[in-house]
C-alpha cells in the first residue's frame, strides 16, 4: 500500500468514482470484470488511489460478453453477485445477450457502463474528443432495460455510494436478477460534497415464506393423488432446493422430471428422477411446477382436464413474461426450498400406496 493510499483510506471519498468503488466493496463485490474505454479515467484513478481492501479487484476481459459471462458464472459457483463494467454505447450493446441469459437464469449481477459526457465545457469530465458526440444515445438504458430488475443513471457524485447499494440490494432480492447502472463521466469525476458522503447500508429482502393454508391444501392434494409429479427447472448455488426436493420425493414416492433444466436440481441417478420427457405429465393427476417458467409446451404436452396444477416459486406467475397461459389451481409465492421443507413437515407419514409408488418409480428410473 502506498502512502497516498493509506491517507485516502482514512478520509472520505474524494470523487464519485471512489464512492462507487467503496460501495461495491462494502456490498460484497469482489471482482469487477471490465472492458472499459474513454468513459472510465476517473474509475481507473480511483482504483489506483484506494487501498485494495476498500475496493473490488478489477479483472480485464477481452470482450464484454466474456465479462458478463464471468460475473454470471461466479454467482453459480459461489452464490455471490459480482459486477461488470463496460464502455458506452457499443460496449453496452455487446452485453445485451449476456444480460438476457442472466435474466433468464435469475442471476444477480450488476452491469455498469459509461455514458457519454453530457456537458461540453466548464465541468470536470466534459467532452474532449469527437467520438463523445457520435456515441451519445437518446436512451442508452433501453439496450438492456427490458431484461433487468432495475436501471438508473448516476447524476451526482454522492450517488456513487447509494446507487450501487440499491442496485445490488434489488438484484439479490428474490426473484434475483441482473441490474444496470449508467455512469456519466462528470459525476464520477466530481468531488463528493462534504456532509453527503458515507455508507447507506441496505439488506436484500428476506425470501418469502409459504402461506401455511396453501401448503396444507397442497399436502391434502398430494395425499389424494394417485400419480403426483413435480416439474423442476432450476437449482440454487447452495443446493438447498435439490436437497429438500430429493428428501420429499423419495420419502413420499413422488416422481420428478426436469424437461427444460436451466440448472439441474436432482442428481441424475436419484431414484425419483424420471428423466426429461414431459410426456410423463399425461399420466399425472397432480402436477407441481417448482420455479419453472416453462414447465411444458402447451401445444405438445398438456395435463388432463382433471389434473390439479400447482406452481411454486418466488414469483410463481412469472410476471416478466407477457404471455404465459398455464392453468394454476394453486400458486404459492415462496422460496422453493422453504416451500418444500414446509410441505414435508405438513405431510403425514407415507402410507403403503406411497411406498409402492416410490418402489415403482425407482425401478422405472433404474431402467432409463
Amino acid at each position: 500500500m502506498t502512502a497516498s493510499q493509506h491517507d485516502r483510506s482514512d478520509s472520505r471519498p474524494a470523487t464519485g468514482a471512489e464512492a462507487l468503488l467503496r460501495s461495491l466493496g462494502r456490498n460484497g463485490v469482489r471482482y469487477v470484470f471490465s472492458n472499459s474505454g474513454t468513459d472510465f479515467p476517473p474509475i481507473i484513478e480511483a482504483i489506483a488511489t484506494l487501498p485494495d481492501t476498500e475496493r473490488p479487484e478489477p479483472v480485464l476481459v477481452p470482450h464484454e460478453t466474456a465479462g458478463v459471462g464471468m460475473a454470471h458464472g461466479y454467482y453459480l459457483v459461489t452464490g455471490e453477485a459480482q459486477a461488470a463494467m463496460v464502455h458506452v454505447n457499443v460496449g453496452l450493446a455487446n452485453c445485451a445477450m449476456g444480460m438476457i441469459n442472466a435474466a433468464s437464469d435469475d442471476i444477480p449481477l450488476l452491469l455498469m457502463s459509461g455514458r457519454t459526457p453530457i456537458t461540453e465545457r466548464g465541468r470536470p469530465g466534459g467532452r474532449m474528443t469527437p467520438i463523445q458526440y457520435g456515441q451519445e444515445m437518446y436512451d442508452q438504458s433501453s439496450l438492456v432495460a427490458d431484461v433487468v430488475k432495475f436501471h438508473y443513471e448516476m447524476r451526482y457524485p454522492e450517488q456513487g455510494d447509494s446507487l450501487p447499494t440499491r442496485a445490488l440490494t434489488i438484484a439479490n432480492s428474490a426473484p434475483t436478477g441482473p441490474v444496470y447502472l449508467s455512469l456519466p463521466r462528470e459525476p464520477l469525476m466530481e468531488a463528493v460534497p462534504e456532509g453527503l458522503e458515507g455508507p447507506t447500508p441496505q439488506q436484500p429482502a428476506t425470501p418469502a415464506r409459504p402461506d401455511p393454508a396453501a401448503i396444507a391444501t397442497l399436502a391434502d392434494w398430494i395425499g389424494q393423488a394417485r400419480a403426483p409429479l413435480i416439474i423442476a427447472q432450476r437449482g440454487d448455488p447452495q443446493g438447498r432446493t435439490g436437497r429438500a426436493l430429493a428428501a420429499l420425493a423419495e420419502k413420499h414416492g413422488i416422481g420428478v422430471i426436469e424437461p427444460f433444466p436451466l440448472r439441474n436440481v436432482l442428481p441424475g441417478d436419484h431414484p425419483m428422477l424420471q428423466g426429461h420427457d414431459p410426456a410423463a405429465i399425461a399420466e399425472a393427476d397432480l402436477v407441481v411446477a417448482l420455479d419453472s417458467d416453462v414447465p411444458w409446451i402447451e401445444a405438445a404436452h398438456r395435463p388432463a382436464a382433471g389434473t390439479r396444477l400447482a406452481h411454486i416459486g418466488p414469483d410463481p406467475l412469472f410476471r416478466r413474461m407477457p404471455v404465459r397461459g398455464y392453468r394454476a389451481d394453486l400458486a404459492i409465492a415462496s422460496d422453493p426450498a422453504a416451500a418444500l421443507e414446509a410441505l414435508a413437515a405438513a405431510l403425514p407419514a407415507p402410507d403403503d400406496a406411497a411406498a409402492r409408488r416410490g418402489q415403482a418409480l425407482a425401478r422405472k428410473s433404474a431402467e432409463r
